[in-house]
């Protein structure tokens, strides 16, 4: 069972995507043993037809003269205002303290029914566990005018991929294309490793009412790898799934002022998407 883990009650599957996928009696026991209500996993990895479930990736590094004038410009414009590093225990020169502060305001900028604890002490722990796993590579983002930190970021190296885990600039920041600097330096310091072979950034996001997934494919050249998405539940969940399913829009209008029936929407429309690929 250790290729599975728990989030929010679901398990789902933790392996590299390029891995052979789990089978359907596989998921259903790690269902069973983790005491979920739903395993979740992705087969058929970069498939050639375009499909409503995707990983968001970049398997080659474009140097700047290679983009186009728009994509230069936002990331000249970051990479001038903003210095990008890695950073470790032994070279951080900040408190953790700091570096938590930048992610606090980050998260203030989420809507509120997805907003998470914004407890300083449980960020500072987040940020020094991070420090502290040497799977981990964390990053920063200073003003070059100031010094002032003004975004955080950390990857996961997983043999041969990276995962792009997170990437947290304050709003008041993103003028100064921070986001462009920081995906375009982690891109530039993998991708020239003949260790990597990609960075991912995640698979599709449905409950973050976020474009960043689109802005890698714009700005960096990322692209939609195209996979199909597998869900079983536990007959209890199955049951309230199949039962509240017709109703899922509904769910999506009351979920803009609630966050339990916007939880309710987002299980819906994953439910919608399973469902495309039968």
């Amino acid at each position: 069972m250790n290729n599975w883990h728990t989030y929010q009650g679901a398990v789902l599957w933790t392996k590299s995507p390029l891995a052979t996928p789990p089978t359907f009696q596989e998921a259903k026991s790690a269902l069973k043993a983790h005491h979920a209500f739903l395993a979740r996993w992705t087969s058929d990895f970069d498939c050639a037809q375009p499909t409503q479930w995707w990983y968001c990736i970049c398997d080659h590094f474009t140097p700047l003269n290679e983009l186009s004038a728009k994509q230069r410009y936002r990331i000249k414009k970051g990479l001038e205002q903003c210095n990008i590093q890695r950073i470790t225990n032994e070279s951080l020169t900040l408190s953790e303290k700091d570096i938590a502060q930048v992610l606090i305001d980050s998260f203030m900028d989420y809507p509120a029914k997805y907003r998470p604890d914004l407890s300083i002490d449980k960020w500072i722990a987040e940020v020094r566990s991070k420090l502290n796993n040497p799977e981990i590579d964390v990053w920063l983002a200073s003003d070059k005018q100031n010094g002032e930190l003004i975004g955080y970021g950390y990857c996961t190296k997983n043999g041969n991929i990276v995962y792009l885990n997170q990437i947290k600039v304050p709003t008041k920041y993103l003028a100064k294309e921070v986001n462009a600097a920081f995906a375009y330096s982690l891109c530039e310091y993998y991708l020239q490793q003949p260790d990597y072979r990609m960075i991912i950034d995640g698979e599709r996001n449905i409950k973050h009412e976020t474009k960043y997934q689109d802005f890698l494919v714009r700005v960096i050249n990322f692209r939609y790898a195209y996979c199909k998405l597998n869900i079983i539940y536990s007959p209890l969940m199955k049951c309230a799934v199949y039962t509240l399913y017709p109703f899922r829009k509904l769910f999506g209008l009351i979920g803009k002022k609630s966050s339990l029936f916007y939880n309710v929407f987002c299980i819906l429309k994953q439910e919608e998407i399973r469902r495309s690929f039968t």
